[in-house]
């Protein structure tokens, strides 16, 4: 599933920040453009699969924004500590 592969890159992604700026990563907020060519459903569920496979404690808030002309980003990230 192509979702598991972008699912697994915005986590890394995340947790290299987290672990760069010297904190826990608590919050992730992912925005799904018109360039996304990922669904939204499959790309929760393999967050979720990570997440329990990896007991990360880790919020994750996906928004759609057909109108944003990019694809899959990271768009802010909460930081525990650091």
């Amino acid at each position: 599933m192509h979702e598991s592969g972008i699912a697994d890159k915005l986590i890394a992604l995340a947790r290299a920040e987290a672990a760069r700026r010297g904190g826990r990563l608590r919050a992730v907020r992912v925005r799904l453009g018109a360039l996304a060519e990922a669904s939204a459903e499959q790309l929760r569920a393999a967050l979720d699969h990570l997440r329990a496979e990896h007991g990360l404690d880790v919020a994750v808030d996906l928004r759609l924004d057909p109108g944003y002309p990019g694809g899959v980003e990271i768009e802010s990230l909460e930081i525990e500590g650091g």
